[in-house]
């Protein structure tokens, strides 16, 4: 929320974490480090929405399949939402880099393929002709369900933007310094509705068809050369963490959330929609290749299900959720789902912004 207001802001700036490792990645031809498959099923919590513009319409996206066209989340969206994650808890760089005033370089992506951050190692770069093409592979995800419900809702669609400064400033610094990302809070209120359309905004709307809550797609990340501190933070980048306490207290209220961390993704997540739960339910870790080509009487492959693959999940990511660092407890208080937080999530309109007296408020620190 804006300094003295009772409603939230549906965004917030995590500080990220002080510096970026870079060293080179395991190739193929190195037959070293991890590999496998991660089995992946995605509920949807509140209204879902993965499209584009067809034919001056939205238009949920989907694929050609043997019973049919079937809704779909690109593997590209999937892997998107986990590296963003994963740059913040892992302390990769941000693929874009950022400018300060007047065009000034603040911090640089990864520019050589011989040094990459750990999520560049994991998901990939592309810097003029420098490649790697990442150890992190993820399917479309598949519409389960034959007959998908759905509701019209009216939205407005559009980029982020950061016109006003001080909702911007990173919390650790108080300046416009890049040294944040920006989140989205779960909106558990808004199960089958949206916020309404200003009236000075409405010719911007458009009426989508979203996938009502408990809606299932599957999918599947295949990883390779990987280390053992890559599938630790690509376990937990899925997985997130299944119970958590987490208190937000300023002047003037105190808040305490309690509940799973949940993804979001698709379309229109300031209003509420792309809440998500990802279950891992199967892991397979398979040999590694140089004792797999040692022997043709074992295969040394490991599967993962039910309790054991539990305790193996919990084992990998038990690092992250004992980190208390700045990041880590503002990313929870972001992510966290709690079912009875009744909070009034909304941008302030444009009167708010037309007051002088508004002109420098900031975002209340979470």
């Amino acid at each position: 929320m804006p300094k003295d207001e009772t409603f939230w802001n549906p965004y917030r700036l995590i500080p990220i974490r002080d510096g970026v490792q870079r060293k080179a990645p395991i190739t193929d031809e190195k037959f070293n480090g991890m590999c496998g498959t991660i089995s992946c099923s995605l509920e949807n919590l509140t209204p879902l929405f993965v499209g584009k513009n067809r034919l001056n319409s939205q238009q949920f996206l989907t694929r050609k399949t043997d019973q049919g066209d079937r809704y779909v989340i690109p593997g590209s969206s999937l892997k998107g939402m986990l590296r963003s994650i994963g740059e913040l808890v892992g302390g990769g760089c941000f693929v874009t880099g950022f400018h300060g005033a007047e065009g000034k370089q603040i911090y640089e992506a990864c520019n050589n393929a011989q040094k990459l951050c750990i999520t560049c190692r994991m998901f990939g770069m592309i810097e003029d002709a420098k490649v790697h093409r990442g150890n992190v592979n993820i399917s479309d995800a598949l519409l389960q369900e034959e007959k998908p419900g759905t509701q019209s809702f009216h939205i407005q669609l559009s980029s982020p933007k950061t016109n006003h400064k001080p909702f911007y400033r990173s919390p650790d610094t108080g300046i416009f310094d890049g040294k944040s990302r920006k989140f989205y809070f779960h909106q558990p209120q808004r199960l089958n509705s949206v916020p309404n359309v200003p009236d000075n905004l409405k010719y911007r709307a458009w009426n989508i068809n979203a996938l009502l809550p408990g809606h299932h797609f599957d999918f599947d990340v295949q990883f390779s050369n990987l280390s053992e501190a890559e599938l630790n933070l690509l376990l937990y980048v899925i997985a997130l963490e299944d119970e958590v306490y987490e208190t937000i207290e300023g002047e003037d209220f105190k808040l305490a959330l309690q509940g799973p961390l949940r993804h979001k993704i698709g379309n229109a997540k300031p209003l509420g929609m792309g809440s998500c739960f990802i279950n891992i339910k199967k892991l397979k870790i398979f040999a590694n290749p140089t004792e797999k080509f040692r022997s043709l009487k074992n295969a040394y492959e490991k599967y993962f299900e039910d309790a054991e693959l539990k305790r193996e999940i919990s084992s990998h990511i038990q690092k992250f959720k004992e980190d208390k660092s700045p990041t880590m407890e503002g990313m929870r208080k972001m992510m966290i789902w709690d079912e009875q937080d009744t909070r009034n999530f909304r941008y302030p309109d444009h009167h708010w912004f037309d007051n002088p007296a508004n002109s420098q408020k900031p975002l209340k620190k979470i």
